[in-house]
């Protein structure tokens, strides 16, 4: 499977925490540092007038990072456009990497604590991962290494979200104890 544009989402443990117009000059300061590893950061645009949307994104060369606050569901999302030269277990770290890397930066710098035991993982290719049983097989087990590797050995339970083929392919991440 030929798939690079892979997205990563943690939950605000608080969605009450988060007021979306406090990250544009969060944002503005990433940019300035040059904050994320591996990143050039180029842009801010402010979507807190959709309704469910994007809310404050981030755009980035390799991938956009965004206050996001789709499914009512606050959160760090992350998303890959670029592809990383690796095999898919390593190119699924980077990405986890550098979605954790932006939860770290967003709790630094706002304050805001977010749900490592639950979170999604989003194929942001409908034509390299079509939202369908065979796709999530075939992700499952290059997830699976990925989290392990990235969460110190735990065991996450992976459920397909979305059944609807008109859907990118949501797969749920539960940290099993």
């Amino acid at each position: 499977m030929e798939l690079h544009r892979i997205g990563v989402k943690f939950y605000a443990k608080d969605p009450t925490s988060i007021q979306l117009e406090e990250f544009i000059p969060v944002f503005h300061g990433w940019i300035q540092r040059q904050s994320l590893a591996g990143h050039l950061l180029i842009d801010v645009h402010d979507y807190s007038h959709v309704h469910n949307g994007p809310g404050i994104l981030l755009v980035a060369h390799e991938g956009n990072v965004s206050i996001d606050v789709s499914d009512g569901r606050p959160g760090v999302i992350y998303y890959r456009k670029t592809p990383t030269a690796q095999s898919p277990v390593e190119h699924l770290l980077t990405i986890l990497q550098s979605a954790l890397q932006a939860c770290r930066l967003v709790e630094t710098d706002a304050g805001i604590r977010f749900n490592m035991d639950e979170f999604i993982v989003i194929a942001n290719d409908r034509l390299n991962a079509p939202n369908s049983e065979e796709t999530f097989v075939e992700l499952q087990p290059v997830l699976a290494a990925a989290l392990q590797e990235t969460f110190e050995g735990a065991k996450f339970k992976l459920t397909r979200t979305s059944l609807d083929p008109k859907e990118r392919l949501i797969i749920t991440c539960d940290r099993q104890r």
